[in-house]
């Protein structure tokens, strides 16, 4: 008996270092609002970003590159990414909450590789932003159906939602979109939807979103699911509106979600951890 509540006790201590929040364990997902703070790489994926560019992407979308200070204090409510990034001043780190052998050489804190003198090698970005406009939610019923924030008005710009779903063990939840409008670009980087098949919007990346093209359902593997919606400082559209349903019996497939790669607006995914 006391072997089992030293066991509850040292996970629950871990469970409120790595961030615990209605229920759900998480990282990432909701400590952008917390803090400001967020992670961003290039366009062309994990590590492609110079100093210039990486200010580049966090002044597009209003905010700036943070420092080493604002990282660590939403590590510290936290945030947790096991990708180093460009600080202000050209600083390079990453923020460790959980211990691991693979990340963070089994310590916690920032990881800090100090100041860059060749601003151009090629990172990610860890950007701070304390004015992005919040939204989305946590939904555990068994259906429900979410929009963006004014919804059928346009969304507003320097928009950040996370809408994460989390139905019982053992069902899959399928997503399905009954209307969809954000800014068209070819790349998706201006407005767009990002759908993960996780717990946060680190691990499982299925799919981003763009256009006005509906794209097609896409069920998970498991039960959760995570939904991201941003919106850069100018153009908007009309916003879209989801629906999920709870599936109690899993379909069978050749372990591949059910998302088409015929969708010009769609870029594939690619899973595991970051």
């Amino acid at each position: 008996m006391i072997v089992l509540i030293f066991l509850f006790a040292l996970l629950w201590d871990t469970a409120a270092g790595w961030g615990f929040k209605d229920g759900v364990l998480h990282n990432s997902i909701w400590l952008e609002r917390a803090a400001g703070v967020y992670h961003r790489e290039a366009r062309s994926g994990k590590y492609q970003l110079t100093y210039a560019e990486a200010k580049a992407v966090c002044q597009y979308e209003g905010g700036h590159l943070a420092t080493y200070q604002q990282l660590e204090a939403a590590r510290k409510i936290g945030f947790h990414m096991c990708a180093a990034g460009w600080l202000a001043k050209g600083r390079v780190g990453y923020p460790i909450v959980k211990p691991g052998s693979n990340c963070g050489f089994g310590k916690t804190g920032i990881v800090d590789y100090g100041f860059r003198l060749n601003r151009s090698e090629k990172w990610d970005a860890y950007c701070f932003n304390p004015n992005g406009k919040a939204c989305g939610g946590i939904f555990t019923d068994s259906k429900h159906i979410f929009k963006t924030p004014g919804y059928p008005k346009e969304y507003e710009n320097d928009q950040t939602c996370y809408w994460h779903i989390r139905v019982k063990y053992g069902q899959r939840i399928q997503i399905q979109f009954l209307d969809f409008d954000l800014e068209d670009d070819t790349a998706c980087m201006a407005d767009y939807l990002e759908i993960y098949d996780s717990y946060d919007d680190v691990n499982g990346f299925v799919g981003r979103y763009c256009g006005d093209e509906l794209p097609e359902n896409v069920i998970s593997t498991g039960n959760v699911m995570t939904l991201k919606f941003l919106s850069d400082a100018s153009v908007t559209a009309g916003g879209f509106q989801i629906k999920y349903i709870a599936l109690d019996t899993p379909k069978k497939s050749d372990g591949k979600n059910t998302t088409t790669q015929d969708n010009k607006n769609y870029l594939a995914g690619r899973f595991g951890i970051v």
